[in-house]
């Protein structure tokens, strides 16, 4: 995977774009690898006769570092949130393919991680864990949103 990036002046221009159509492909954050190709492109151009403090390196890569650990932290606990979700009632929130909302209820029988992304299974179906609208009690399903179906 190449990384393009502007360079003006030896400085890496940060809203860069190459003209190409906005295609997304992959993930929308950029990961540890990415990160030390830009700031190796950063060095490398970089003006000689007004070179970057190291402790600027360092202080980027431990606030690079830090959002990296933030971000599994995060991932952790949506993780234990949708397995905490298992044996209960859940409504999710979808849209039909003419795009209309539709509610799907019923009760969570496992979870599931699928490159990345957290899944309920609900009726012997995936549906992703974002969709997650309410979850509610036994007794509130039995007696509002069971009579209504």
């Amino acid at each position: 995977m190449a990384i393009v990036a502007q360079v003006i002046d030896g400085k890496v221009v940060a809203n860069y774009t190459d003209g190409k159509a906005n295609k997304k492909t992959g993930s929308d954050s950029l990961n540890k690898d990415a990160f030390l190709q830009i700031l190796a492109a950063e060095m490398q151009y970089q003006d000689p006769l007004e070179p970057s403090s190291n402790t600027e390196w360092v202080s980027q890569m431990s606030s690079f570092s830090q959002i990296e650990s933030l971000q599994t932290v995060s991932d952790s606990i949506s993780e234990q949130g949708a397995s905490n979700l298992v044996g209960k009632r859940v409504i999710l929130e979808d849209t039909d393919s003419a795009g209309n909302k539709k509610y799907i209820t019923g009760k969570v029988q496992c979870t599931e991680k699928i490159n990345g992304k957290i899944y309920l299974s609900i009726n012997d179906n995936l549906y992703d864990y974002e969709k997650l609208y309410s979850v509610v009690d036994e007794d509130y399903y039995n007696e509002v949103i069971n009579k209504k179906q």
